[in-house]
């Protein structure tokens, strides 16, 4: 109804309200600060993952492969059998189930694709550096020394590259169709490969790696270690390492029905199943310690279980028994654990009157490993009695100058993830010392978790100052109510127990998109900006502007500093600074 009375009167709020500056009542403003997600701060090689699915929640896979391959060239193999130390600090651990982020990362080595177009890096270096051993950490510095510019040569004494990866991991774990693909990347970038050359007796070092301005030594450790009994030598008893080798190489290994393995690592685990599937009827494994000392992964002792080998906890070898020149049994020993040594762990001695013996055909011994690499006295370098190289284990040089070493001749843990970031750390430690640099400065690392925690985007893309690692996203501070429960998804057994046993095709499936699709979703992506405009909606002053697609802006004279933006933020990206 018009009336003339009211035709002049107006709302106040047509009036701008930009005149009441209310961002002067606080000395408080929000900050955008992404965080370190707690996996890539658990992750020895320091792999982006909350980026990398924020990316795959878009659907963009190939650009979250990128992302992954930014720092580890073998995500495939890494998405297979790493141990995953990232799933054991994720946030989502503590709200229902950690993400699946081992599954996560062979998806997107298996499905995303790699556009080599892009990645191949110009040779703008006239430095050339040699990289002894083809394994996961020779592998991963001559990735990154080739992306920085060098050219890189690697120097492999066994027929194919890949060293334990190739020799040491049988098939049902890591397909050799999967480890050749990721090596072909490498090549691609320019990478040369030679195999077949020995670096000792048959090629001296300083004779290799004479034309090379610097040395990145990574030859594993392929030797293993003896248990000090008698008769280790007698037919039926084997080692472990070189076990594993004869299988990959293709020979045909006979083990009696009756199989001992003595170890409780990887190894140990790894040649038992390949035991039971050559001909070993009764498979067990002796170890001399706990449950909670045993190296290997709780997840493949209960697979070694399913498929029917038994463990045999706090038990040691005590002799060899023969008959007629053939091994018949194996006298063991029941232990006890008693006070911890200087690495914290309880020394196992045996209980007085507890020998028993089990009959075998075949005894593995997978123990531990020593390295070969006696070639560096031509250094004059000492090695330990285990072979390891001396390194300073935060640049991986050695006292040679020019000589860096890295993986397990170096000491480092004997895992693929563990390699896998010396490699990355002794590539960016020969780059400061080929310009000059003093490396402490350029690069950033500390202790955390299962190892050193560590990126170096500014030398790898266009990122710019390395991250600061001390701000990793705390899941206190992260607004959870936006995030639903749901079930992890787990990938699954490729075949049933009674087929498993029997066969060396890959035991476990990788992901289908729809899992794969829950498990990304499932992810907080802690500490990285989603976009997701919540701070941008609960600003009761209207303070929060949107800049693009790409982020946010602050209208810092209308902001009270109430942090409700801060409050609201699922992913912890928002703090209160002072202004």
């Amino acid at each position: 109804m018009n009336h003339p009375d009211l035709e002049h009167i107006v709302p106040v709020s047509q009036i701008s309200t930009e005149i009441f500056k209310t961002g002067l009542w606080s000395p408080h403003k929000p900050t955008y600060i992404e965080k370190i997600s707690p996996c890539r701060s658990a992750c020895p090689i320091g792999i982006d993952m909350a980026r990398a699915f924020a990316q795959a929640s878009k659907g963009n896979l190939d650009g979250a492969l990128q992302i992954v391959r930014r720092d580890n060239p073998l995500p495939g193999v890494c998405g297979r059998v790493c141990y995953h130390p990232c799933e054991w600090n994720c946030n989502r651990k503590h709200f229902d189930e950690a993400v699946n982020i081992r599954g996560f990362e062979r998806y997107l080595a298996d499905h995303g694709q790699v556009h080599l177009e892009e990645e191949t890096p110009p040779q703008n270096k006239k430095e050339r550096i040699a990289v002894i051993g083809s394994g996961p950490a020779g592998l991963s510095a001559a990735y990154q020394l080739v992306r920085l510019g060098y050219g890189v040569t690697i120097f492999e004494s066994l027929p194919e590259p890949g060293g334990m990866l190739r020799y040491g991991i049988p098939e049902y774990r890591l397909p050799k169709k999967v480890l050749r693909k990721e090596i072909g990347y490498i090549r691609h970038l320019g990478v040369e490969i030679k195999t077949g050359v020995g670096i000792g007796q048959e090629h001296p070092f300083k004779e290799i790696t004479k034309p090379f301005q610097a040395v990145f030594i990574a030859v594993g450790s392929h030797g293993g270690q003896k248990l000090g009994l008698e008769g280790e030598n007698w037919s039926g008893v084997m080692e472990g390492v070189q076990f594993l080798r004869r299988i990959n190489l293709g020979e045909k290994i006979k083990v009696g029905r009756r199989v001992v393995v003595i170890g409780g690592g990887n190894t140990a685990i790894d040649c038992a199943r390949a035991a039971r599937r050559v001909g070993g009827n009764q498979v067990s494994i002796l170890y001399r310690r706990s449950w909670s000392e045993m190296p290997a992964l709780p997840e493949d002792r209960a697979v070694v279980q399913k498929e029917g080998i038994q463990i045999e906890i706090l038990t040691a070898p005590k002799q060899l028994i023969s008959e007629k020149g053939r091994l018949v049994g194996i006298e063991c020993l029941r232990m006890e654990l008693g006070e911890a040594d200087q690495q914290g762990r309880p020394q196992p001695f045996p209980k007085d009157g507890s020998e028993f013996t089990i009959p075998v055909d075949t005894v593995i011994i997978a123990i531990g490993q020593n390295s070969e690499t006696g070639f560096v006295k031509e250094l004059g370098m000492e090695v330990n009695r285990k072979g390891m190289i001396p390194i300073d284990p935060e640049s991986t040089a050695t006292p040679t100058a020019g000589v860096f070493a890295g993986g397990d001749c170096a000491g480092n843990r004997a895992f693929v993830a563990d390699a896998v970031a010396s490699g990355k750390l002794g590539a960016l430690a020969i780059s400061c010392y080929l310009q000059g640099k003093e490396f402490k400065q350029e690069f950033r690392c500390r202790q955390i978790g299962a190892g050193p925690s560590f990126s170096f985007l500014a030398d790898l893309g266009p990122e710019g100052e390395p991250i600061d690692l001390k701000k990793v996203a705390a899941l206190d501070k992260m607004n959870l109510l936006v995030f639903p429960y749901r079930t992890r998804r787990n990938n699954s057994f490729s075949f049933r127990v009674e087929e498993g046993r029997k066969s060396f095709g890959e035991s476990t499936k990788g992901l289908t998109r729809s899992e794969m699709d829950s498990e990304i979703s499932r992810c907080f992506k802690c500490g990285t900006c989603t976009r997701c405009d919540l701070c941008f909606l609960i600003c009761p002053d209207l303070s929060i502007t949107k800049v693009g697609e790409s982020g946010y802006g602050l209208k810092a004279d209308y902001c009270k500093g109430c942090g409700m933006c801060v409050s609201a933020c699922p992913r912890q990206v928002i703090d209160l600074e002072d202004a």
